[in-house]
């Protein structure tokens, strides 16, 4: 089940959805058909924030 409204997984409070903003293409790794498909293939629709300020995963530490 697709569960995008579950409390942050570090520090249990409250996330909110944003646009999700994909990391720098990786065209070293085909997907896809031979023809040249390269890229993230079906990446995430939203990104996750934790709405706690001092939670660790605004410094990079884990996943909301």
């Amino acid at each position: 089940m697709y569960e995008d409204a579950r409390p942050c997984q570090v520090c249990g409070s409250a996330v909110r959805l944003g646009p999700h903003r994909p990391d720098p293409d990786d065209r070293s790794t085909p997907v896809g058909p031979r023809d040249g498909v390269v890229g993230g293939a079906d990446p995430t629709v939203d990104d996750r924030v934790c709405t706690n300020d001092a939670c660790p995963t605004h410094e990079g530490h884990g996943e909301p």
